[in-house]
């Protein structure tokens, strides 16, 4: 039997349990409210919020093939080396894959530039500079203990249920205007093909940019929903105008253009939904 525990089970894993081997057991974590899917009894999935893990964590680790590690980190650092390290480390002989999702935020601002894995990490955003410490607790892992660490660093992730296309409101769309901004994003089905690909190839230790083909400003994602859906009537704000919402502007902070070319190479992956426009255009299909 294989077994696949995913901490921090959420949207993404949606896309990423139906590739999995038809022998897995799936274990998944959740915060406080355990979130079921309709498709669940397809598979030998057990859900349980992470504190109910803690208390059979030596059962429940036993033997584990795959972690793909998704809760985002805290002051405290990441919840799954703090309370699980040890044990993880007890069960290794048999953990073929581990991986961890991080964010693009690492990188911080490069005024429009070009980003790979091997730039520099200048984060100034405290979730930019969280990540980045996560990132360096992972891989000491693989460095000092040999666990097979795969760092995924993610954009802005959409698909069904989390687009543009959620954010109408009263048959009107909204634009943030910031002159020369960019933002890389990628289509959660894609993410399930990566690791699907990862899993069975596995590359401990390496770092990969999960991001589609296209960074481009998100006034160009809003106008052209706005084109498939027949609305006409777009909302305007400037970056810095004071009615827009501090956090939506903190994303603003970073400007960066994310290239993909290591895991096309080493993992011989390619999205699916290479930019936005086909992206949208799925969406609307399903």
């Amino acid at each position: 039997m294989i077994k696949f525990i995913f901490f921090g089970a959420g949207y993404c894993s949606k896309y990423i349990i139906p590739l999995l081997p038809k022998n897995c057991e799936i274990i998944c974590t959740h915060n406080f409210e355990i979130k079921e899917s309709s498709d669940d009894k397809k598979y030998n999935l057990k859900r349980l919020c992470f504190n109910d893990f803690l208390k059979d964590k030596e059962i429940l680790l036993k033997d584990v093939s795959f972690i793909l590690n998704s809760i985002p980190p805290t002051e405290h650092g990441d919840i799954v080396i703090n309370n699980l390290k040890e044990n993880i480390l007890e069960n290794k002989k048999k953990l073929r894959w581990f991986g961890y999702f991080s964010s693009t935020s690492v990188y911080g601002n490069y005024d429009g530039d070009w980003v790979d894995e091997n730039s520099t990490l200048v984060p100034k955003t405290s979730r930019g500079i969280l990540r980045k410490k996560c990132e360096v607790d992972h891989l000491n892992l693989f460095r000092l203990n040999s666990l097979p660490i795969h760092i995924f660093r993610l954009p802005g992730i959409y698909g069904p249920g989390r687009s543009v296309f959620d954010k109408v409101r009263n048959g009107q769309l909204t634009e943030i205007i910031k002159k020369d901004h960019f933002f890389s994003r990628v289509y959660v089905e894609d993410i399930g093909s990566a690791i699907n690909k990862s899993i069975n190839n596995p590359t401990p230790g390496e770092i990969f940019n999960l991001s589609d083909d296209m960074p481009c400003q998100s006034c160009e994602i809003v106008r052209y929903a706005a084109s498939l859906i027949k609305i006409s009537n777009i909302k305007t704000l400037n970056y810095d105008d004071p009615r827009l919402d501090e956090k939506i502007r903190s994303f603003y902070f970073d400007n960066k253009r994310v290239r993909n070319l290591k895991i096309k190479k080493i993992l011989d992956w390619t999205p699916k939904y290479g930019n936005y426009k086909l992206g949208l255009k799925r969406i609307l299909e399903i």
